[in-house]
């Protein structure tokens, strides 16, 4: 019996639709890895599908996969294609019948007077797609799919949190190999190459983000790099890896400085690891970032570190490594309210201070009604033998 890997969220696909409906779309396109995962529980190298605001969704696939998807799909619809020409055909006269039967449904029309389909516009969706869409389909309006799927995803079911969990372990594991490998004239490459090797013998299937392992004062860098030049003793390390299981994405950064910390280190680790403990207290559901972010900055005065503090402590995380609330991203982001059963990361921005070095302590939290739980608790144990 052959075994097929696709598991069709119709449940998902449903509050989709109906969430499309409320905001005025008759379609939303998927061409991003995150929300086909969401929607049909596997990825694809070039993931697409169309949702209709009613009915079935739509894969569509090249010729060689449709028995496959037509048995995971069996009450929808596989659009094939034997040349890139006939797909875009298929969808073009699709759209068109989506658009008469939108107004059929009373589907009002967006402020420029056409139909609006959505899309996500984020990292993972490809510019030039979006744009060849809008080409061929000049009837309708493209708008962000944002406002129907961010409610949903940014809300994580027990079956995600899961996989989020051990993704976080797997973080740990790579996490520990990496320490053993930091001494004098380690090498940034191989310490990346080892950890990367030992997240995915535990079960990772690859990293969200490049591996970050930086020397000196390049932890200042708020996103880092594979230093070029081997570890001398005494400096600053930055470590910051990002397994994923199952499309889910983990965030795992630690600062260890070789041997023993002088004042200016220690004073820099300790103001990160009072930033941690002060925002873990603050968090509640309904808490903004920025409130947050004000917590954070306080610390940082006390450390006398106030001119280096760097707003966006946490974003959210999960088939996406930065969702709503991501406020580096969206500045308004830093107003969202914080949810019952939302992952975000605590120790997002490096606390840096230029031309000395900086530190960041990073973790994923699931916060509940009763507040934030770490969802992997990874020691923050910073100094090293030299």
């Amino acid at each position: 019996m052959e075994v097929v890997a696709m598991i069709v969220r119709y449940e998902r696909i449903a509050r989709v639709q109906e969430r499309m409906r409320e905001q005025g779309l008759i379609a939303v396109v998927v061409l991003n890895h995150d929300d086909y995962r969401y929607l049909f529980g596997e990825d694809r190298w070039q993931p697409r599908a169309l949702i209709p605001f009613q009915g079935p969704p739509e894969l569509i696939a090249f010729t060689g996969e449709e028995p496959e998807l037509r048995a995971a799909l069996a009450d929808g619809r596989v659009r094939v294609f034997g040349s890139v020409g006939g797909q875009i055909n298929d969808i073009v006269g699709r759209i068109r019948e989506l658009v008469a039967e939108g107004a059929a449904a009373g589907i009002p029309p967006g402020a420029s007077g056409r139909p609006r389909v959505g899309m996500q516009m984020w990292f993972q969706t490809p510019a030039f797609l979006v744009d060849l869409f809008r080409h061929v389909n000049p009837k309708v309006e493209v708008v962000s799919s944002d406002p129907v799927m961010d409610a949903l995803r940014m809300v994580k079911d027990p079956e995600e949190i899961v996989l989020m969990t051990e993704a976080q372990r797997i973080a740990g594991v790579g996490m520990d190999r990496a320490r053993e490998l930091l001494r004098p004239g380690a090498i940034a490459q191989e310490i990346a190459a080892e950890a990367t090797y030992a997240m995915m013998r535990a079960g990772a299937e690859g990293t969200s983000t490049p591996i970050f392992v930086n020397f000196g004062i390049e932890t200042c860098m708020l996103h880092g790099r594979l230093s070029p030049r081997p570890l001398e003793r005494g400096e600053l390390v930055l470590v910051d890896l990002t397994p994923q299981v199952d499309g889910y994405c983990a965030n795992l950064a630690r600062t260890f400085v070789l041997g023993e910390p002088d004042s200016r280190q220690a004073e820099l680790l300790a103001a990160y690891r009072g930033i941690v403990a002060a925002v873990r207290a603050a968090m509640r559901v309904g808490v903004t970032t920025a409130q947050l972010d004000a917590k954070a900055k306080e610390v940082c005065a006390d450390h006398g570190l106030a001119e280096h503090h760097v707003y966006g402590i946490g974003h959210g995380i999960g088939l996406r490594f930065e969702e709503p609330p991501a406020s580096t991203i969206i500045p308004q982001h830093r107003n969202l309210p914080l949810l019952e059963n939302m992952t975000v990361t605590i120790g997002h921005p490096v606390l840096a201070i230029p031309g000395f070095g900086g530190a960041r302590f990073e973790d994923v939290y699931l916060l509940t009604a009763a507040g934030p739980e770490i969802l992997f608790d990874y020691p923050i144990d910073p100094i090293l033998p030299s």
